[in-house]
């Protein structure tokens, strides 16, 4: 059976295609002409996986066509894949935009079954610290919730009007080996500083070992139309995930923390500079509430119960396995 995974040089990407190889499944990839440097550890890995490699864009029907031909399945990962500094419009060009042209392509294909890689995003908060579900009613926070929903309802209208084969699954937060985004927690802790401490448990992080094993999953159990949440299963403090990385490093942090107010005066300083500079800040003035407020919760119960989900790596030993890599690689 041949799959296609769009989005493969991107780290969550790039953790499926291992899974699928190490399956045997026949993988075939599409990447991106130009890839920014974060994404030379993952094309490595896709280089050594010998896997099918072509080169097109979401934005690029022609180049769509040539990667889906003689497919039997999608795992549909490339978009912007989170918050950035760039204009609104480009998230809604890519996320929604290329997510239709790649099912406009597919519309007519004898193809089993397209994954489509959502964000938890796409629903929004919590309120009064009720996990949020699949029947939850969709409030994203920020443009990038609602570019991910935006490509949802274009997923659903294909599937409502085509009857196409589509499964879409909602992760949090994912981090693992040759992830850059929590490379910058781990430097923090590192240098054994890190200035917010909560024993709330309002943060839902995923291993994407895990979200590798909920795809596989998906393609062989999914059903069409529906919507999943995934997760490590569990809701952490930012104490826990602090502590889990100070383990994994052998490094204790100092016990200081600075007042709330200076974190968030910090916070709408680099969101100003990053409006002007044109880079996306480390955190923000609202960083300390999505750490310490209960926000983010999310129930994968049906999950659990359709697909027979069940994360395979702890908290413990996901941070341990990504510690270890940035180490390898010299980033720690």
């Amino acid at each position: 059976m041949r799959i296609l995974v769009t989005g493969a040089s991107g780290f969550i990407g790039s953790h499926l295609a291992e899974r699928l190889v190490k399956e045997k499944y026949d993988v075939r990839v599409l990447i991106r002409k130009e890839n920014p440097k974060r994404r030379k550890d993952s094309l490595e890995l896709l280089k050594k996986l010998k896997v099918e490699i072509i080169k097109g864009d979401l934005l690029d029907k022609e180049s769509l066509k040539h990667a889906i031909k003689n497919t039997d399945v999608i795992f549909h990962l490339a978009a912007i894949a989170r918050p950035m500094a760039i204009p609104d419009e480009a998230y809604f060009k890519v996320n929604e935009g290329g997510t239709r042209n790649l099912l406009e392509v597919c519309r007519g294909k004898k193809i089993k079954k397209i994954i489509i890689m959502s964000s938890v995003s796409a629903v929004g908060t919590t309120k009064n610290g009720i996990a949020v579900n699949e029947q939850t009613e969709c409030k994203p926070v920020d443009v990038y919730g609602w570019s991910k929903l935006a490509e949802e309802n274009v997923a659903m209208e294909y599937f409502n009007k085509y009857k196409m084969p589509i499964v879409i699954l909602r992760p949090p937060m994912v981090f693992g080996e040759r992830d850059f985004e929590m490379l910058k927690l781990f430097k923090i802790i590192s240098k054994r500083f890190f200035p917010i401490s909560s024993n709330i448990k309002c943060m839902e992080f995923l291993y994407a070992g895990n979200l590798a094993e909920a795809c596989l999953l998906a393609m062989k159990k999914g059903k069409n139309g529906e919507i999943y949440h995934i997760s490590n299963g569990e809701h952490y403090s930012i104490n826990e995930v602090v502590h889990a990385i100070e383990k994994a490093g052998n490094k204790k942090i100092f016990p200081v923390q600075f007042p709330k107010f200076i974190i968030i005066f910090g916070g709408y300083v680099l969101e100003t500079l990053g409006k002007i500079f044109h880079f996306h800040p480390p955190f923000k003035h609202d960083t300390i509430d999505w750490m310490t407020k209960q926000l983010w919760y999310t129930d994968i119960s049906k999950a659990e119960r359709e697909l027979m989900y069940k994360p395979i790596f702890s908290l413990q030993e996901s941070i341990k396995k990504t510690a270890n890599y940035y180490k390898e690689r010299g980033y720690l």
